[in-house]
């Protein structure tokens, strides 16, 4: 069996940064979303990208995990979490779109 080498805490930080990135796109669709111009609403989309990307190199990651068990617990929960709200207002709002195309309400 190879030996490999433990990742590095660089790569071991990033999944906690993507995902704090992702609240932060999620945060400027909020604030856009509910503000006049509405400039911002299509950032919605990247904050699900940052997860899964985040979530992906978690689990490259996984090997050295024991060496930064918190780091990489804490960038995998909130990438996830942050992944689980994009994804779902993602959902809210194709369900509100169809509903208001079929002429019907929830």
């Amino acid at each position: 069996m190879k030996y490999r080498k433990p990742a590095s805490k660089k790569l071991m930080l990033l999944p906690l940064i993507l995902g704090i990135s992702s609240f932060f796109t999620f945060a400027l669709y909020y604030y856009s979303a509910n503000h006049a111009p509405y400039a911002y609403t299509d950032i919605i989309i990247v904050g699900p990208i940052l997860s899964f990307i985040g979530v992906i190199i978690s689990i490259v990651t996984r090997k050295s995990r024991k060496l930064y068990p918190t780091l990489w617990t804490s960038g995998l929960v909130i990438c996830l979490f942050g992944f689980i709200i994009c994804v779902l207002i993602i959902v809210l709002l194709i369900m509100i779109m169809a509903a208001a195309f079929n002429g019907t309400w929830l």
